[in-house]
């Protein structure tokens, strides 16, 4: 009975470690255009990176920069959240260019 017990928790615990990050934002394509943008700066398939086991999660929302003239530029605020860091890139709505990206310690 354990043995049976370990083998349905240990198959279900690899399902959901092979979930799809970037399902849960398939409702806002201009987030998915945005994660898109980032696969491609990082040299990943928009699919490889949706499903790394490195990436416990994707986080997108909505972001703005402003120049110094008080110019506000709308961008989509992006983060690859992984076990001992988390990266985060801005990207600009306008081109889905990259304006900023930086990784950080989660510790």
């Amino acid at each position: 009975m354990r043995f049976i017990l370990v083998l349905l928790i240990t198959s279900f615990g690899a399902t959901a470690m092979a979930q799809n990050n970037c399902d849960k934002w398939s409702h806002r394509p201009q987030y998915i255009e945005a994660i898109k943008a980032v696969a491609q700066a990082e040299k990943y398939e928009f699919a490889e990176l949706c499903s790394l086991p490195e990436v416990l999660d994707i986080e997108a929302q909505p972001s703005h920069t402003v120049t110094r003239d008080g110019e506000v530029i709308p961008h989509v605020q992006i983060q690859l959240h992984m076990n001992t860091k988390s990266c985060l890139y801005m990207v600009r709505n306008a081109d889905l260019a990259i304006t900023s990206q930086r990784c950080y310690s989660g510790w």
